[in-house]
């Protein structure tokens, strides 16, 4: 992401990646407007004219949102709102705009600071670096792609291990083949991290190893699951913070095992709205992790301010992550504590 700062309360906001859409659309509420060009077809009032196709045309429309969705299947953030500004026969109307990577979007808050400063500035300095993670077994690949909001599942690759062409048909070497070329085929380049339980990781590792891919880093990290499990058993973990960096994901994770781990002793933990808020009024909270849907709640973000301004950190849990079912299931609201009150 990058940001150009405009006239007071505006931002120039270029999305350069799928993660960026994600922080954008954290940064988009009801109190802001977003400006961008849009295709829209010219009013006609005649019904001659009305009947024919009327081809659209590109206008510049702030809008004031009313609804925005993250779709990160389709790399597209979509904004749905009325119109503030523009020609007058436009103002009023409903507008739906559809943000996309490699676009800019200018973004008006009156408030930069709190939360929305702390989700731009996140924006700005993630450091970690792009992931494919290789799940495999015996049986199947699983290759799925690592971003700030959660893990995106893309290929499966079965070994051709199961069923009736098990007997005469299967191949290693096959199977490794063709793990290669499904991530040829969606043109990868950067790291991948190979893990699973069972030998074929780390065969794998040598094969790839013997039959490089320009541009992929391949390492071995092994893991007891066979699905999506195995990333997120593994995120944390200094061997794959040394490769990747300081993501999200392995940031999340740390969290839960400390939350976890406090709840069973019942010690330096709390969750709900109402007793984490008792917990922020004393300082005590070190850490915060609230589910995204929870910060359009005004007194949401006035306790994610208030953790804040009295140097304890804030963690928002997308509704993608593996972890967002768990938080939300004690009140979407969580906390590691100083001390217990």
């Amino acid at each position: 992401m990058k940001v150009k700062d405009l006239e007071k309360g505006w931002k120039e906001i270029y999305i350069e990646s799928t993660d960026d859409l994600w922080y954008l659309k954290n940064l988009i509420d009801r109190g802001s407007i977003v400006a961008k060009t849009v295709m829209r077809r010219e009013e006609r009032s005649d019904d001659m004219e009305r009947s024919k196709e009327i081809p659209r045309k590109p206008v510049m429309v702030e809008l004031k949102p009313e609804k925005v969705f993250f779709q990160p299947y389709t790399d597209n953030l979509r904004v749905q709102g009325i119109i503030v500004s523009g020609s007058e026969d436009l103002q009023g109307q409903h507008q739906s705009m559809q943000i996309s990577a490699k676009e800019s979007v200018e973004l008006f808050r009156e408030n930069w600071q709190s939360l929305s400063g702390h989700i731009l500035k996140e924006a700005l300095l993630r450091n970690a670096s792009e992931c494919i993670f290789i799940v495999m077994d015996d049986e199947n690949a699983l290759l799925a792609e690592l971003h700030d909001y959660g893990i995106r599942e893309m290929v499966r690759v079965p070994s051709g291990k199961m069923g009736k062409a098990y007997q005469t048909g299967y191949s290693k070497i096959g199977y490794f083949q063709e793990i290669r070329k499904a991530l040829e085929s969606i043109k990868y380049s950067g790291n991948a991290i190979i893990t699973g339980p069972g030998f074929e990781g780390p065969d794998f590792y040598l094969y790839m190893k013997e039959n490089a891919m320009p541009g992929v880093t391949f390492h071995q990290i092994p893991s007891t699951r066979e699905d999506v499990g195995a990333i997120y058993e593994i995120i944390a973990a200094d061997e794959v913070r040394k490769i990747l960096g300081d993501s999200r994901l392995s940031r999340e994770k740390k969290f839960m095992d400390a939350f976890l781990e406090g709840l069973g002793k019942h010690k330096l933990v709390s969750y709900g709205l109402g007793i984490v808020a008792t917990a922020a009024n004393m300082g005590a909270v070190s850490e915060l992790m609230v589910v995204e849907e929870k910060i359009s709640d005004v007194k949401v973000v006035n306790l994610m301010d208030e953790v804040m301004n009295s140097g304890g950190t804030v963690n928002i849990c997308s509704d993608s992550s593996n972890y967002h079912d768990m938080v939300s299931s004690f009140g979407g609201i969580l906390a590691l504590l100083r001390y217990d009150i």
